[in-house]
């Protein structure tokens, strides 16, 4: 049985547009009304949030904590680990605690020996490992830790290879348990040589978190992003651990754990800062898989939760979703129809729609963005058209995940490399036809105004991947000379 993906169906939309517009435009006006949805999710979010409440004075955590730190590794430029160790042996105010690293089928040894050897160096409290034939990814070698966690640890905090925590980070971890003992806490991603050119992506990427992430929480309805996030061991393995039944194992967790009625919250204080993917071809290769991973997730349903903390949950995990694809598929085939003379009155509405939609996409997209940014102090013009374009070139991997979600394609996770000399410069080539196609359809005789509208905005992802291939780049150089 073929199982066609977002790019096949992309091009057999095209096809079917000089075969049937009449369907085609059936398949563009469901894809404008999902679109629609998810504008409206975003704005019914931001009407339904509020601020948590204060905490209780008689739910402070008095017990004894101990804590698991579990780092997943595969393929990680040891030099970059060691940054994430080293900082775990800086930690001042905490000692019960200890580091589990798991590397999990990286076959050159030279890779993971260096590894080893510093967990030896820095002494019982680190303690290495390697699997081979490690299945389920991320997910499969967080379970393996597990076995190997130490019998009283109270709480399990995961951490990225490429993480450096600040000195205090496990001290904040305890006092914010011992606030409101929550069963998970999730502190906000952040990323480090940030400055210069590289300030807009890292905007762009802090937008989950100054957005989404805030408002969940006022909902009680914060999941997991997959680091810098805190676990009660209890409810994790009440919970039946991790799951590689998604390629995002963290949102997926954090929904089991809310319809089990846990309960979880955000702490927006950044306590480690990690390092961005290197390159376009990276970039779009998370955002694709956080697309298509939530997405995924949202397909395991709700049960459990109040209808409030449901839409919040939505909205997170529809963050990057869009129903770009299609909507761009009946654009170009309608122009092609056109150019061609297949005579339709479907045509002109199909493509007009199509026009529309993409309008719809867009503002989706950046519209959250602005916002953030205008209310973040220190975000100038500058770094605030940087953030834009490297989300509007984004939109095209979140709708490839999105779609091939939806067709029930599970996908495999990927790594996001973080080694400098292996990065690549290299653009999607669904960049350049999108823009192409654009192009042709703004040389289409008698298109309708939507569809120029929309024919403008398939060309816009291209130009903006090659300005946000000019800011990794010089990203790339400052963290070669830090």
């Amino acid at each position: 049985m073929v199982r066609l993906d977002s790019r096949s169906v992309f091009l057999a939309t095209v096809l079917l547009t000089l075969a049937s517009p009449v369907l085609t435009l059936a398949i563009v006006s469901t894809s404008v009304l999902g679109q629609i949805a998810l504008l409206a999710l975003t704005f019914a979010a931001s009407a339904t949030s509020s601020s948590r409440p204060a905490a209780p004075d008689d739910n402070e955590e008095s017990g004894t904590l101990r804590f698991s730190v579990h780092i997943a590794a595969h393929e990680e430029p040891p030099a970059l680990v060691s940054r994430t160790l080293r900082a775990f042996a800086r930690q001042d105010g905490v000692t019960d605690f200890e580091v589990i690293v798991l590397d999990n089928n990286t076959s050159d040894p030279a890779t993971w020996k260096p590894v080893e050897l510093l967990c030896r160096e820095l002494g019982p409290r680190f303690r290495f490992f390697h699997k081979e034939g490690v299945e389920g990814a991320k997910a499969g070698a967080l379970n393996i830790a597990l076995q190997y966690t130490h019998p009283d640890t109270t709480h399990i905090v995961i951490v990225d290879a490429d993480y450096e925590v600040t000195p205090d980070f496990l001290s904040v971890v305890e006092n914010e348990i011992r606030l409101r003992d929550d069963d998970f806490i999730q502190f906000p991603q952040a990323y480090r040589n940030t400055e210069g050119q590289a300030a807009g992506l890292s905007l762009e990427l802090a937008n989950y978190f100054m957005r989404h992430a805030r408002l969940a929480d006022g909902a009680d309805a914060m999941l997991l992003t997959g680091t810098l996030s805190v676990i009660r061991r209890s409810a994790l393995l009440a919970s039946g651990g991790w799951s590689g039944r998604t390629i995002t194992e963290d949102a997926e967790l954090g929904l089991r754990l809310r319809r089990r009625g846990y309960r979880g919250r955000f702490v927006d204080k950044i306590v480690g800062r990690g390092v961005m993917p290197l390159d376009v071809g990276s970039l779009g290769l998370q955002r694709y898989r956080w697309a298509a991973g939530n997405m995924s997730t949202i397909l395991t349903g709700f049960s459990g939760l109040r209808p409030r903390a449901a839409l919040h949950v939505v909205s997170q995990l529809t963050a990057w979703a869009n129903f770009g694809l299609p909507l761009a598929a009946g654009l170009i085939g309608g122009g092609l129809a056109m150019a061609l003379r297949i005579e339709s009155g479907a045509l002109g509405p199909m493509t007009s729609l199509a026009g529309m939609g993409l309008a719809i996409v867009y503002l989706s997209s950046v519209l959250p963005l602005i916002f953030a940014a205008a209310s973040r102090s220190g975000s100038d013009l500058r770094t605030t058209l940087s953030a834009l374009a490297a989300r509007i070139m984004l939109i095209v991997p979140s709708a490839a995940g999105t779609m091939d979600a939806l067709l029930g394609l599970r996908g495999s996770f990927r790594r996001t490399p973080k080694d400098a000399e292996a990065a690549s410069d290299s653009l999607d080539p669904i960049l350049p036809g999108l823009a192409l196609g654009g192009l042709v359809l703004l040389a289409t005789p008698a298109l309708p105004p939507f569809a120029l509208l929309g024919a403008i905005l398939l060309i816009l992802p291209y130009p903006f991947a090659r300005a946000t291939k000019a800011s990794l780049s010089a990203y790339r150089t400052s963290l070669q000379t830090s």
